[in-house]
């Protein structure tokens, strides 16, 4: 195996792209006449160029070095773009790269692919003003957390909550808190959901999420000790 292609082994898989780049054999040059690639996908000196060249004016908007620096766009991988499909933006883009990324919450390195770019910005409706920056572990990680906050806010809304609702709200509360939504202060009122439950009802989902509560909070404690240094065995060492 080559070392071009050991270096994307540590890469995060993507459950449908891989994570390895998608040759196509397609290499359009940015500065070539009718070639416009993503802002995320060039350099300044070609941002800036593209911009002139289809507007007819001076560029405007200063030094945009440190974040286009970032992105590095994979030799032959592009894949051509609907123009009719994007959103009205002031210069679209024809041709779509594989990008090499980090993950900003991880730091993990991750492919942002073309097909998944054209995914975003010809199917979702994504404006190509949005970019990738995590990989796909971390974005789903989020969409867990916002779908979980939604629903313990519904359930917190609810007045008379029946037993299987108390706990889903127990379960969402302790998931924000492992996920550093909620402070942990947040157990209290996780125990008073639990001991609000009748005695007759599902003792062992009960029980599941005491033990859960439990091992949150001596985590917290572990983590709060404070770390004492070793004692030197002679007076100055």
């Amino acid at each position: 195996m080559s070392s071009k292609s050991d270096k994307y082994a540590s890469f995060i898989d993507h459950p449908r792209y891989g994570r390895r780049p998608n040759v196509t054999g397609l290499n359009p040059n940015p500065m070539h006449r009718g070639v416009h690639l993503h802002w995320n996908t060039t350099s300044h000196n070609e941002i800036v160029a593209q911009f002139e060249a289809v507007v007819g004016k001076p560029w405007p908007y200063g030094d945009t070095t440190s974040y286009t620096d970032r992105p590095k766009r994979i030799a032959n991988t592009a894949i051509v773009a609907d123009l009719s499909r994007q959103t009205p933006a002031t210069v679209p883009v024809t041709h779509y790269f594989d990008l090499e990324r980090k993950c900003r919450d991880c730091e993990r390195p991750f492919i942002f692919f073309a097909k998944e770019q054209k995914h975003w910005y010809e199917v979702l409706g994504f404006g190509l003003d949005s970019d990738c920056v995590r990989c796909v572990d971390c974005r789903k990680k989020l969409q867990g957390i916002a779908r979980t906050r939604e629903i313990f806010e519904t359930l917190f809304h609810v007045e008379s909550k029946t037993v299987e609702q108390r706990l889903q709200m127990a379960d969402a509360c302790l998931f924000l808190i492992e996920s550093n939504v909620f402070s942990s202060r947040q157990t209290e009122r996780v125990r008073r959901l639990l001991n609000s439950i009748p005695d007759d009802a599902d003792v062992s989902e009960r029980s599941r999420h005491l033990d859960r509560m439990n091992r949150i909070l001596a985590d917290e404690r572990k983590s709060s000790e404070p770390s004492v240094a070793p004692k030197s065995r002679e007076l100055g060492q």
